[in-house]
């Protein structure tokens, strides 16, 4: 007799591809296989952030020109998320031959309910490994009781492995405490503690462990244990909403515009809401006046193509608040101009993969400044370019020049902030970049200068600190500066520099 259903334990599959972002690019350059391959990501600094195994001498986060350096003949081809995205969906549909129940944890990564599989759990994982091989993407596959076993299995075994029923935490024990979602710097202090295996952390109590972990020492416990909880999240066919309002006559000013608009907003974003969903783009289509329309092919006949104009609307944060919908919109249609005389008006919204956020009752301002920082950034990005919408981090590892040590990053989600703040909190020593032997006097708010401003020579009788000398660069363009802390005229305190090559003067920085 089968075993009662209560009884059937939950299996999960896992399938990694782990090239994924090289296996997309050569789908569509096919010219290039056997070829070493690495993929930059980044608007106004690219940088590396996949490679295949034959560029070699490339790591990631490299420049585009310091992996050529490394790697003569490395292509290098820009990422291509909305390929990434065709291909995620692709191999989620092939998957669902093999599971009921699909996920995509990232590009690359997926999941699917193995649990009770009429031919077996090794013919699910193989049919798996090979409907992604037909598709272009070798893999590796694994099952076990839970995710996070599933997930290292399928890394460190190679080709398809079977976890035993409850031997998730015999399976870990041995395996490197790195394949832990680890905050940064913990990874560190593991290392310091002697606690480089995943069965090391399994056999500690949690209490001590908090000490220096906090809260999240309990979720490592569990993963090392093979206790992960975390269940699959299934992938379903994204539903579009549209709503559309049609004008009785041709509309030429704004505000019988926004009228319409408001209300399209709100029936979308009540949809959304009724179905717990949220969205993180909306696109905003609007049908122009009939007489500036033209002929087109439809089928063996020709007829009239009204004149479309498609906005699309990025949100920085999934929402579905009509309110912020509604002025994301506005900013965007403001930001147009000549839009022309208007027949129709069309809002389309597709739910994003997120859970909508929950209300606490102990955050509400901080969820509140949230919403707001979102907005924020979603008005700018609706009325500006998204290279102009930035932030700036530092970079100290790849040079000791101040100007060198900052790096441009578009900013499309008030979580960046946060990712931000965290790697900041796991560095034991905060830095402050400036020349070397100067870190005890200069101030910690110093704003930049980019590019360097040439500026007269201080006169003698100008107060400054210094000379503090900084050479680099040898092996590409030689520099040697000597530093100063001057005041100005204006009795302001400037990060200046004596270019000893050049002879000149620059202005580096302010500080404020």
């Amino acid at each position: 007799m089968s075993a009662p259903f209560s009884e059937i334990k939950a299996r999960v599959a896992c399938l990694i591809v782990p090239e994924f972002l090289i296996d997309v690019c050569l789908r569509a350059n096919p010219s290039l296989a056997n070829r070493p391959i690495a993929i930059a990501d980044g608007v106004s600094r690219r940088e590396i952030i996949a490679h295949n195994r034959a560029a070699g001498g490339v790591s990631t986060g490299m420049t585009p020109k310091q992996a050529r350096a490394a790697c003569p003949s490395l292509a290098v081809l820009a990422r291509n998320e909305k390929l990434e995205r065709d291909a995620t969906n692709e191999l989620l549909e092939a998957l669902e031959s093999c599971g009921p129940t699909v996920e995509a944890l990232r590009p690359g990564v997926y999941f699917f309910d193995a649990t009770g599989l009429p031919n077996g759990e090794t013919h699910a994982i193989g049919a798996a490994v090979a409907l992604a091989s037909s598709l272009g993407f070798p893999s590796s596959g694994a099952v076990a009781d839970d995710k996070f076993t599933a997930q290292c299995a399928a890394l460190t075994g190679g080709g398809c492995s079977i976890v035993p029923a409850g031997g998730s935490a015999v399976f870990l024990a041995p395996l490197p405490v790195t394949l832990l979602p680890l905050w940064p710097g913990d990874a560190e202090r593991f290392d310091m503690l002697g606690l480089r295996v995943l069965g090391q952390i399994a056999a500690l109590a949690t209490a001590p462990l908090a000490a220096r972990f906090g809260e999240r020492a309990r979720a490592y416990v569990a993963l090392a244990r093979g206790q992960d909880s975390e269940p699959l999240h299934p992938h379903r066919t994204q539903t579009m909403y549209e709503d559309r309002f049609a004008f009785e006559s041709i509309v030429t000013q704004v505000e019988p515009l926004f009228f319409a608009l408001r209300s399209c907003v709100a029936n979308v974003a009540g949809r959304l809401a009724g179905a717990a969903q949220v969205c993180d783009k909306l696109e905003l289509i609007l049908i122009l006046d009939a007489t500036n329309s033209t002929y087109a092919p439809v089928g063996d006949d020709w007829k009239i193509a009204p004149s479309v104009l498609n906005i699309p609307i990025a949100l920085a944060e999934p929402t579905s608040s009509s309110v912020t919908m509604f002025d994301v919109a506005r900013v965007a249609l403001e930001s147009r101009e000549q839009l022309g005389p208007v027949e129709a008006i069309l809002v389309r919204a597709g739910p994003c993969a997120e859970p909508p956020p929950q209300l606490g009752l102990f955050d509400g301002a901080r969820g509140s400044r949230g919403a707001a920082l979102a907005t924020t950034l979603a008005r700018l990005r609706a009325s500006l370019a998204d290279d102009e919408v930035v932030t700036l981090i530092t970079q100290r590892e790849h040079s000791r020049l101040p100007e060198r040590m900052q790096r441009v990053m578009p900013v499309t989600s008030p979580r960046q902030f946060e990712k931000i703040s965290s790697s900041r909190a796991g560095r034991r020593k905060p830095v402050t970049p400036c020349a070397p032997g100067a870190q005890a006097a200069w101030a910690p708010a110093l704003r930049l200068v980019d590019p360097p401003k040439i500026m007269h020579a201080p006169s003698e009788r100008s107060t400054c600190v210094g000379p503090f000398r900084l050479s680099e660069s040898w092996w590409d363009r030689p520099v040697e500066r000597d530093y100063y802390q001057v005041r100005d005229r204006d009795g302001a305190l400037v990060l200046a520099f004596h270019d000893v090559r050049e002879n000149n003067w620059y202005v580096q920085g302010i500080f404020d």
